[in-house]
Formats: structure tokens, sequence, C-alpha cells
């Protein structure tokens, strides 16, 4: 307890304290014409007028705009603008009012390839829209860095970030699956409760050069897709050594504690304070953030 307070102490010095200011949250509706796919969005928007770097959020399977909530919330506090993305077809519209009994088979159904790919599409459409938005003039997109965008997710919401940022297929699965799946408008990634399907993780991350933070925790499992807290550090352990991965691994933090939608002391205050060091460091280009992340504090691992 002493080591875990002594080190927020040392990250509320990094960070300077206390939040930036108030934040502006729109709720939209942003329509992929190309597709005929209706996207609800979530934006929080910093305090201030200018440019902001900007985070895409994607929620986990079952999930709406309120995934990453706690995480989103503290970013835009921090200077950041957060865009949440809900994902119709592996959102909350397969479980909600419908009988307890059919919940898990109708989560299960959404969670295949082709609401993957949707998945990835959505992104892709967000980054897209945005650019478009802000050369109209767009208000709220004009608010967005487009030359700083980052990538985040919980678990599906995970998966979809890892596989932007340039991971690739395992054997079996790569027929159905473009060979490169990457984002290039993406300078950095966090995956919450990150895991890895298929066969040969080397090969499926062996490309992964840019920056990405691993967050997972002791109790980070999933009875129901069978995935084990150990699981969830292959993808690290896989990655290459090229000075830019970092893994946090929160005591006792179970599977729902990374969706975000709660709140719980010292763990949440644990990732919210690492995670804005990173994406201090990797979209804002602060060396000092940088320097306290490659010294790890003690509290993680990097490579």
């Amino acid at each position: 307890m002493k080591s875990l307070l002594a080190f927020l102490s040392l990250l509320v010095g990094l960070l300077g304290g206390a939040p930036s200011g108030a934040v502006e949250v729109r709720d939209e509706s942003w329509t992929d014409a190309a597709r005929q796919r209706g996207l609800p969005v979530r934006i929080r928007l910093p305090d201030g007028s200018g440019r902001a770097p900007t985070i895409l959020f994607s929620h986990g399977l079952g999930g709406s705009v309120s995934g990453g909530r706690e995480w989103g919330e503290h970013w835009a506090s921090q200077g950041f603008a957060v865009i949440h993305v809900q994902h119709p077809g592996s959102d909350e519209s397969l479980w909600r009012d419908k009988p307890s009994g059919e919940r898990l088979a109708s989560l299960r159904s959404g969670a295949g390839v082709e609401q993957f790919l949707a998945r990835t599409a959505d992104i892709r459409f967000v980054v897209a829209e945005l650019a478009r938005r802000q050369s109209a003039g767009d208000p709220v997109a004009t608010r967005v860095d487009l030359a700083r965008l980052g990538m985040s997710g919980h678990s599906f919401g995970a998966i979809t970030t890892l596989y932007l940022g340039g991971q690739r297929p395992p054997p079996g699965i790569a027929d159905f699956l473009a060979p490169n799946l990457a984002e290039s408008a993406f300078k950095a990634f966090l995956a919450f409760s990150p895991q890895v399907i298929g066969a040969d993780p080397a090969h499926q991350f062996s490309r992964f050069t840019r920056p990405v933070l691993l967050v997972t925790g002791t109790q980070d499992g999933s009875a129901a897709f069978g995935v084990t807290p150990e699981q969830r550090l292959i993808p690290f352990e896989a990655m290459p050594a090229t000075g830019n991965k970092y893994l946090l691994v929160v005591d006792d933090a179970n599977h729902m504690f990374f969706n975000g939608e709660g709140r719980a002391g010292e763990g949440h205050a644990l990732v919210n304070a690492v995670s804005t060091a990173y994406w201090r460091a990797h979209l804002q280009d602060d060396g000092e953030a940088l320097r306290w992340l490659k010294a790890r504090g003690g509290a993680f691992k990097s490579k």
C-alpha cells in the first residue's frame, strides 16, 4: 500500500496535479453512407479552444458509448479529446431487453469475424469523418488534432485496437481478413484486457512497431469465453522490443474493472495516471513523461 501511494505521489508531480479544466460532453450519431451504418459517438472535449490530441475508444462486446467512461473523463480533464465509438452488432443491443437465459448466446453471436471487420471499418470511418468535418469547419472537429491520434479499447475493443496497430491475423483466420488491417493515422495505442486469438503470436505481433500500452489485471479472466489472466500477457510477450512497449498489471483487477464504467479508488487512479503519462509521451512528445516511462517507476514492464 505504501509503495502504491508513493508511486501515485510521484505521478501527481509528473502530471501537474489537478485536472486541467471543465470537459464538454456531446452525444451524436454519424452515418457511414457507404455502408448505410449509423454510429453513436460520445465526444469529450477538454477545456480550451485549440486543437487537442485525440483518443478514439472502442468498447467491449455488449458495450456502448458509456464504455471507457472513467478513462475518457480523466484523459479529457488532462487536455485530450476523447471519442467513444459504439459498434452496432456487437454493442448493448446483443443483450438489452433479452431474457437473462439468452444473453450469453446472443453475446457470443456478436463476437465473430463479420463484427470484427465492421468494428475496424467503423474506426476508419470515424477517422475519415473527422477529417471531412474539420475541412467543412465543423466546430467540434476543429478541436481535434488529426496529426496526434491515439487508439484505445477494452476486450473486443482491445482486439480492434491491436489489429489497427499492426497485429496480423493468425494461420487459419488470415483467409478471412486482409493481410494488413493497420491504420496509419494513429500514433499510439492502449489496449485494456488484450488477448491473442489463434496460433503463432510471434508472427501476429512481429510487425507491431508503434507505441502501445497494454493494461490488464491479476483477475482479468473471462470464464464465458475461456480466457485466463495469463493469456492477457501474451501480446506483450510476443511483441518486438522496440523501446515503446509497456505492460501494466493491476493487482486484483478483474475483466469488468477495465471497461471503465465503474469507479474503484486506487486501482483506477493508477491506471489513469500511467495511461495519461503514456499519452503525453507519445501523443504530445512530452520528454519528461517519456523519461518517467523509461524509468518504469517499479510498477510496470517496458521493452
